[in-house]
Order: structure tokens, then C-alpha cells, then sequence
């Protein structure tokens, strides 16, 4: 048993370097893309349409053109966010073939996947700094079912969903376990054949 646990822990510490490298080097070119992809989406429920978020380094700066001049601009920490880059990266290098034909596609689909989680994380963070975090701006523009909504799924993204969607993805596009096993049916006498 002991001994098929070391190829595993092998993969898997291999996905993880992996995984945190791919995710430290492209956090900061992630930023302006999560930033251009979610920026429309969140102007799109707004009369008028005044969000902006603005990518720097791994921080996005939220921005409204109602804010007053001097005011402080909040500001999200993508690194938080994205993390889970990581664990989707191990869990999919811990495969019988992780560089198959089959893994690597199942891979790159879940990680698109991930991008889709992402943008939702933004938002919905976003949203809870909108409701929660701007004082009386806050108590005026959002009512307590829409402070607890948002600041609820902004704390489950943080608790649960962050660890939760790379398992999530991953249960659903493995490869399955026999997938790599040879075929195994009967030939006309009854015999298995390979």
C-alpha cells in the first residue's frame, strides 16, 4: 500500500510546484483579464453604468464614477481569489497518466472552467464591498437582504467555494479511473480476450 502511495505523492507534489509557479508568474496578466472580463458584467446590472476596476499588480482597485474625488478607492486582492489555481493543478496531476491525451484537455476545460468561477468571485465580491464596506454610501444603496445576500456569498466563495469549485471541477472532468486500462471483452467461446 506504502508503496503505491510514493508515485502520488510524487505527481502531486510535482502539480503543486507546477501549479504555484503557473499561478505566482501569471497572477499579475490574470488581473487585467479577470478586470476586462468582468467589468462589462458588473456595468450591465448598473443605472448608469459607473463601475471600473482597474488591474494592478494582483490587486484590482474598484472604482465608481459617483465616488467623490478625494475618497479612498477599494481595493481586492486577486491572490486570494485565484488561489485555487493550485489545488485544481494538483488534483488533476495526481492521474495514472497525467500528461495523457485524455487528462490534459479534461485539464485545460476545468482550468477555463476556473476562469468562469473566477469572474463570478469577483463580482460577488465586489458587490459585498458595494454593500458592506462604504458606510452610510452603503446603507443607502443597499437594504439588509441585499447586504446579508452579498456578504453571505462573498464569505462562502471565501470559506467553502475557493477549495470547493477546483474539487468540483475536477470530480466532473477526470478521466475515469479504467479509462487507461486495456479494453477487456469476451470472445465467441467465452473466453476473455485482449
Amino acid at each position: 500500500m506504502l508503496k503505491n502511495l510514493w508515485p502520488n505523492l510524487a505527481k502531486g507534489a510535482a502539480g503543486f510546484l507546477l501549479g504555484l509557479v503557473f499561478w505566482w508568474a501569471l497572477s499579475a496578466p490574470y488581473a487585467h483579464v479577470l478586470a476586462s472580463l468582468t467589468e462589462p458584467l458588473i456595468r450591465i446590472a448598473e443605472r448608469p453604468p459607473v463601475t471600473r476596476l482597474i488591474a494592478g499588480g494582483t490587486e484590482l482597485t474598484i472604482d465608481r464614477d459617483d465616488f467623490p474625488a478625494a475618497s479612498p478607492r477599494p481595493g481586492l486582492m486577486l491572490m486570494d481569489i485565484t488561489a485555487n489555481i493550485i489545488l485544481l493543478a494538483t488534483l488533476f496531476s495526481v492521474t495514472r497518466k497525467p500528461l495523457s491525451d485524455s487528462n490534459v484537455p479534461r485539464f485545460l476545460l476545468a482550468m477555463l472552467a476556473l476562469v468562469v468561477v473566477h469572474i463570478a468571485a469577483v463580482i460577488v465580491n465586489v458587490q459585498s464591498i458595494y454593500a458592506l464596506r462604504l458606510g452610510p454610501w452603503s446603507a443607502v444603496h443597499y437594504g439588509p437582504i441585499a447586504r446579508n445576500f452579498w456578504g453571505a456569498a462573498a464569505h462562502f466563495y471565501t470559506v467553502v467555494g475557493i477549495f470547493g469549485a477546483p474539487f468540483a471541477l475536477w470530480w466532473l472532468l477526470r478521466p475515469s479511473p479504467g479509462s487507461f486500462e486495456p479494453q477487456r471483452h469476451r470472445g465467441r467461446r467465452g473466453r476473455l480476450s485482449l
